[in-house]
């Protein structure tokens, strides 16, 4: 079964520099919990291909990804990972008073071992924690 999510929060940022935040890969482990290592593995023109580890019920996952950036969206596509497949998108969208709205929209399909033991609201708690510790860190600069 396929599951999708969806957040979006409002930060006190300017756009630009939270679209640069969310494109520098290498930061992920940053702020993405349970991520101990982010590698960019090749960037050109037109896409990045970098890698994600992760370590989570005492095993270590590593997830590559194809990622296409654009002026406010990256767009992002498994290309090795634990799931069976996953796709997802940031959006960033710049308000007036240097306010600016992002978005993460992603669909994915996890092995059916994992289906049964990582439920809905671990999905979104964990999303949830991410999008806090990335507006945290956003915060901290400014």
């Amino acid at each position: 079964m396929a599951r999708k999510l969806n957040f979006s929060k409002s930060i006190k940022a300017d756009s630009k520099e939270v679209f640069s935040q969310i494109a520098s890969f290498e930061n992920y482990s940053e702020f993405i919990p349970g991520c101990s290592k982010a590698k960019l593995i090749e960037k050109n023109d037109e896409y990045e291909i970098g890698e994600l580890t992760f370590n989570f019920f005492l095993k270590t996952y590593s997830v590559s990804s194809k990622n296409v950036l654009t002026d406010n969206t990256i767009n992002i596509e498994q290309i090795e990972g634990p799931f069976e497949f996953f796709t997802g998108k940031w959006s960033v969208r710049g308000r007036e008073c240097s306010s600016t709205d992002v978005s993460f929209d992603a669909e994915f399909k996890l092995p059916f071992i994992l289906q049964n033991i990582i439920t809905d609201q671990v999905i979104n708690d964990f999303c949830e924690n991410a999008l806090e510790a990335f507006i945290e860190k956003l915060q901290a600069k400014n």
